[in-house]
């Protein structure tokens, strides 16, 4: 019984510090050429935007081939059919169409990104195409419950293995 109401206490604690959070992190990691890699929250707040055309975020940090660099990202929307994906900063230009997909749902002005990943068809000559995959990014929170799940489990195991089972036979 006792151990019941540590287990339900324990529970309890794990829901109440798992909040949803408004908008989770995504990780971009584009592959071709070069390996580009980072991290955007999966509804952003775009720095500019141009309704039913694209939106573009500055001042975004990841890596290009494992060393770190900051990139202006464009996306385009429905009216730019394949949808437009740019990246750029002052060593790095890559303007490449997905192949039909748009990246994201809702307007350029409140965009969520879509998971998945995604080919995107470079529209210059001599440049590879490039694959995208968007993934979502585990919460802290979600780190937490899963290791009190296995601190649990661990603790049931534990528990278990200390019973001692006495047999006896009468003649």
């Amino acid at each position: 019984m006792k151990g019941m109401l540590l287990s339900a206490v324990c529970a309890a604690a794990a829901l109440a510090a798992s909040t949803s959070a408004q908008a989770a992190p995504y990780r971009f990691v584009l592959t071709g050429t070069n390996t580009i890699k980072f991290v955007l929250d999966s509804s952003p707040t775009p720095t500019a935007s141009s309704l039913g055309n694209y939106f573009q975020i500055s001042g975004v940090t990841g890596t290009v081939d494992n060393v770190a660099n900051t990139f202006e990202l464009g996306f385009g929307g429905v009216a730019l059919l394949p949808s437009n994906f740019q990246l750029s900063n002052s060593t790095y230009t890559i303007s490449i169409f997905s192949t039909g997909d748009i990246l994201f749902t809702g307007t350029e002005a409140a965009p969520t990104f879509k998971l998945g990943t995604f080919n995107l068809v470079s529209q210059l000559p001599g440049v590879s195409d490039y694959s995208l995959t968007i993934s979502a990014v585990p919460e802290p929170a979600s780190w937490a419950m899963l290791l009190a799940g296995f601190g649990a489990l661990g603790m049931a195991a534990r528990r278990r293995s200390d019973r001692t089972v006495r047999v006896r036979f009468n003649a």
